[in-house]
């Protein structure tokens, strides 16, 4: 199957559509994303697509085989041009974040730490305090633990 991006205004993904790959291939059996977008645009009106890769996810292939286009995208994910990538939009509250090129996910300032057997075991998990980065560019990731049940 061959899948295709249909993009809206600003180069958001509206829907995703599959059709057999062989409507997208010439006749010597060579698969063309242009073959692809002709017959959707004379079939479906819109002009804006693009493939997509239905096995690629955070810039990695699921089969490895080579990435295409970072992401298979979800409605409301972007289409970046500049990059010729799929993403997601940026998540509230991390105006700090960037975007990365190559795996078409955003990134945090400062790196996640690793949490310990312990922490683990108490269901522990970080969570992003923007405020707190912004605030002196060293702090981001706050540890936050449940309460155990009481009893």
């Amino acid at each position: 199957m061959a899948h295709f991006a249909k993009l809206g205004i600003d180069n958001v993904v509206t829907a995703v559509v599959a059709m057999d790959t062989i409507t997208t291939m010439t006749r010597g059996g060579i698969e063309k994303e242009e073959i692809g977008l002709a017959h959707l645009i004379k079939h479906h009106g819109h002009e804006n697509w693009k493939k997509c890769s239905y096995n690629t996810r955070g810039g990695v292939h699921a089969n490895g085989g080579t990435p295409f286009r970072a992401n298979y995208p979800g409605i409301g994910w972007y289409y970046n041009s500049e990059h010729d990538i799929f993403h997601p939009a940026k998540p509230e509250g991390r105006d700090s974040w960037t975007l990365n090129t190559t795996t078409g996910m955003w990134d945090a300032p400062i790196a996640q730490p690793e949490l310990t057997e312990e922490q683990i075991e108490a269901r522990s998990y970080y969570t992003w305090d923007e405020a707190a980065y912004q605030a002196d560019n060293t702090t981001g990731w706050v540890l936050t633990t449940p309460e155990a049940p009481a009893e």
